[in-house]
């Protein structure tokens, strides 16, 4: 008994101490880490020897050798064995490469799986999760230095074009990204014109010809600017076919003066809505989607032929995207406070925007009063651009809730009787006749039916009958399909 416990202990005390000595060994290599910077830490591992030689070329040895913190994620020479070096033919080229591994400030390995995207210092971002920068998987995690941290990588993480680079580098191969690039018209900016001198009469600039000017995209200003970096998107080519059958399958509906006006239209309809902001992988991708306007993109996995991989998301290649007309061909709303009103220039008129309450719904809604204009058949002009050629039910909502009886001195004043009409197209149109505005109605009163004949702006002349006054809430074009 005596010898088992004194064997045992002897044991004990071994181990412990040799644990002590492998403990005093990482305190020490801890403390030799913290005495480097990030460019000294990765010069002592001899594993990372190719990685440093790309640091140098790039420059960033400097940078990492500084006092400010950064993150360096050093794939090891093993890691960039099956990556060609001479694929960096520049100076450009190697800051992207070796800048996609380095983060500024200090990011230690994370506990969790949940997602981190992080800035680079070539502008893009990269998810940095527990063991993994990207789909790079991380060996040695957290090696602590004076002026940050270091992370060895198992793999290299390519610089991936973002969407908005692929859709110009493609656009031979899609008609689609062909057509979404060539979206561009030139903006003129103030801040970035030259000022040639200042008007003695107006006392504005007077800015040099030709200079300010921005060549912007139609899709950037109206859906998703597909470059930033920033943020995540999932974008859908359709095929060279698939594209075709869904811009003949609106074409009817937006139908103009030239073939070539028409095509364009069409197109737009399909292209507004092939984008979403977020990452959908094809595991996550559900059935439907739904775009920024409101319609709904089916997907079917069978239709895709292939997926890439992008530095701001994912873009997919489908041969069909079969989008319903109804969700194509939406609702057209105008509200009658709308900024593209235009009234008869009636210096004695009342011009209310009035906020009331739905007593059946209990939902706030605004509403426009035109009154004391003392002109007869009184009107207020709405412009709709991009109207669809299409046969519409058209509604309105406007109430009448001068309601009230008045008693005076000189006898009993009835509520106030509102007698007006919706012209479509131009002011003596005469489609719809004179409606009665009923008392208390928060309801859409169906007007009838009108068929534009031509895609574009069109004009709608809420007129009223005599000199009363005129109200309205919104107008509405629903699509007879």
């Amino acid at each position: 008994m005596l010898k088992t416990y004194t064997y045992s202990l002897l044991f004990i005390t071994a181990c412990a101490l040799a644990s002590c000595e492998k403990w005093d060994d990482r305190v020490t290599l801890a403390s030799e880490s913290l005495g480097r910077n990030l460019f000294e830490q990765i010069s002592t591992q001899p594993e990372l020897s190719k990685f440093q030689e790309l640091l140098i070329k790039s420059g960033y040895d400097k940078l990492i050798s500084a006092s400010q913190n950064y993150t360096v994620f050093a794939p090891s020479n093993k890691a960039l064995e099956g990556f060609d070096t001479n694929s960096l033919k520049d100076s450009a080229s190697i800051k992207a490469f070796v800048g996609n591994h380095i983060a500024m400030q200090s990011y230690p390995m994370p506990s969790t799986n949940t997602e981190n995207r992080i800035k680079l210092l070539n502008g893009k971002y990269l998810s940095f999760t527990k063991g993994l920068l990207g789909d790079s998987p991380i060996s040695t995690p957290s090696i602590f230095v004076g002026n940050g941290v270091l992370h060895v990588l198992d793999k290299y993480a390519p610089v991936l074009p973002n969407i908005w680079t692929y859709i110009n580098d493609t656009r031979a191969e899609y008609t689609q990204n062909k057509v979404l690039a060539n979206l561009v018209y030139y903006s003129f900016n103030p801040a970035k014109a030259i000022i040639d001198s200042i008007s003695g009469t107006t006392g504005r600039p007077i800015y040099r010809a030709g200079s300010g000017l921005e060549l912007k995209n139609q899709f950037t200003d109206a859906v998703y600017d597909l470059a930033d970096e920033s943020k995540q998107y999932t974008y859908f080519i359709l095929n060279d076919q698939a594209f075709a059958s869904e811009i003949a399958k609106v074409s009817p509906f937006f139908k103009t003066s030239t073939n070539d006006s028409t095509y364009n239209a069409a197109a737009w309809n399909v292209i507004k809505d092939v984008a979403i902001e977020g990452y959908y992988t094809t595991e996550k991708l559900p059935e439907v989607l739904k775009s920024k306007f409101g319609v709904d993109i089916p997907l079917n996995k069978t239709a895709i032929l292939k997926s890439i991989k992008m530095s701001n998301g994912i873009a997919y290649v489908l041969n069909k995207v079969d989008f319903k007309l109804q969700d194509k061909l939406q609702p057209i709303v105008v509200e009658a406070e709308s900024n593209n009103t235009f009234m008869q220039n009636i210096s004695t008129a009342t011009f209310a925007i009035m906020q009331k309450k739905n007593p059946t719904t209990n939902q706030d809604f605004t509403q426009i009063l035109f009154a004391g204009h003392g002109v007869t058949n009184f009107w207020v002009r709405y412009r709709v651009q991009a109207v669809p050629t299409a046969k519409y039910k058209v509604y309105w909502v406007a109430v009448n809730d001068q309601s009230r009886t008045n008693y005076t001195s000189s006898g009993v004043t009835p509520p106030t009787t509102l007698t007006q009409r919706l012209a479509m197209g131009s002011v003596t149109n005469t489609t719809f006749a004179n409606v009665t505005v009923t008392l208390n109605n928060y309801s859409e009163v169906l007007l009838g039916e009108y068929t534009t004949t031509r895609f574009g702006t069109l004009d709608l002349f809420l007129q009223g009958s005599g000199t009363t006054p005129i109200v309205l809430d919104y107008i509405k074009l629903v699509p007879v399909l």
